[in-house]
């Protein structure tokens, strides 16, 4: 199963996304490597870089989440904000990380302040979270 339907009406109920471009290649090849051993991961990743618009990412508004922010976020019904940083996957995740090769990480890329976006796990639940703020890149 995957992460997300890929029904149209359920693609319409998504948030417009932007990706740095600087970072897409890194991405794309991250996903590819994902599919072997996380393939739900993956494939979200490989459908949120697909509905991707890409922007460089110096022009990108400092409330979008970029690899390397720091986003405070609301996940699911817990209402406690969590500030992480979203990294991209390595053999030591820092505390206070985030991981691209998460679910979590990957419905944080791309996302506004204020906005909600939601996913189902392969085992059919509903997860979701909504981005309070984007605190800067680094």
């Amino acid at each position: 199963m995957e992460l997300i339907s890929k029904t149209k009406e359920a693609q319409q109920n998504l948030p417009p996304i932007i990706v740095a471009e600087e970072q897409f290649d890194d991405l794309s090849d991250m996903s590819e490597r994902l599919g072997d051993v996380l393939p739900e991961v993956s494939a979200f990743l490989e459908r949120e870089l697909s509905r991707a618009k890409l922007m460089p990412l110096a022009r990108i508004p400092r409330e979008v989440v970029t690899v390397g922010a720091t986003v405070e976020f609301v996940f699911g019904m817990k209402g406690q904000p969590e500030r992480l940083k979203l990294v991209m996957p390595s053999r030591d995740i820092a505390e206070g990380c985030i991981s691209l090769a998460s679910p979590v990480g990957v419905a944080l890329l791309g996302m506004r302040e204020g906005e909600t976006i939601s996913w189902s796990t392969r085992y059919g639940d509903i997860r979701w979270l909504k981005v309070v703020k984007v605190h800067g890149r680094h």
